[in-house]
């Protein structure tokens, strides 16, 4: 029995864009382009749901139905979230999809921002075994006392209480599926490469890449980011990965992703996140 991935959309947050790619080479003013207007984008939440052999895993987490409450008001000045409701959320979602977190083996968190972590806590009594950078772990519990840099600590004070799996560098963690340390967004940004019968190797990004435009070459940076050249090399990291694998691309907030061939050429490709849809 192979792996297989089905993704699911936790919801549409409406913001500028070049908050996730900037400068964006098509729409930045410069000395050619003087003047345009600016983008007001969707951008999803995304999870994706991988049937293993040895298990069910979960790839991210999403927002927290208490977004209003949680997140800072500057936040929610730059970033719209009136359309993320429970309905949208991780549970409800699940639910759809006759899932509860007690059917998971394994939580992976990309990383911990408030926009990738905030279904984390629906495992506090689940038997899913939780997997966190320890780079990221290290950082927010010594620097997120409440909410900070896009993190809020209800979203991950579960690892005070169930004490996450710790990995470092690039480790697999199960036969097809590995974890690979993409530092820069955040101190421990990781993404994961998972291998497929048919659609071949697939790697998740998480926000080490937004979008498909982050990609490049030369990759396009953003606002929010940690560590500009670590981020930048983590960038690097992904393509030498992808062109190794001739892997497909999930970027963290995208519906297009990157087929990348291990020739060096490149092609955009629609994906589905619909629950409905399986990779295989």
């Amino acid at each position: 029995m192979g792996i297989k991935i089905r993704g699911t959309n936790l919801g549409y947050m409406k913001l500028d864009k070049e908050l996730l790619v900037f400068p964006h080479p098509n729409y930045a003013l410069n000395v050619d382009r003087t003047s345009g207007q600016k983008l007001w984008v969707n951008c999803p939440a995304l999870a994706y749901i991988i049937e293993h052999p040895d298990g069910l895993i979960l790839w991210e987490t999403g927002i927290s139905t208490k977004v209003r409450e949680e997140w800072l008001p500057g936040w929610q000045w730059l970033i719209d979230v009136s359309e993320i409701t429970p309905e949208v959320c991780l549970e409800a979602r699940l639910k759809q999809m006759g899932l509860a977190p007690e059917d998971f083996k394994y939580v992976i968190q990309g990383h911990l921002h408030c926009d990738h972590a905030g279904g984390l806590r629906l495992f506090e009594d689940a038997g899913a075994e939780i997997i966190v950078h320890e780079d990221e772990y290290k950082y927010v519990f010594q620097n997120i006392e409440k909410a900070d840099q896009f993190f809020v600590r209800e979203d991950f004070a579960i690892l005070a209480r169930k004490r996450p799996t710790l990995v470092y560098g690039d480790q697999e963690i199960l036969d097809g599926v590995k974890l690979i340390s993409l530092p820069g967004h955040t101190a421990g940004t990781m993404g994961m490469l998972v291998r497929l019968n048919h659609t071949g190797w697939v790697l998740f990004t998480s926000d080490a890449m937004y979008l498909h435009e982050s990609y490049g070459p030369p990759p396009v940076g953003s606002p929010i980011v940690w560590d500009p050249g670590k981020w930048a090399s983590s960038v690097e990291k992904i393509r030498r990965i992808a062109i190794e694998h001739e892997a497909t691309i999930f970027p963290g907030h995208d519906e297009t992703g990157i087929k990348q061939h291990r020739d060096g050429s490149s092609v955009f490709t629609p994906l589905n996140v619909r629950p409905d849809y399986v990779y295989e």
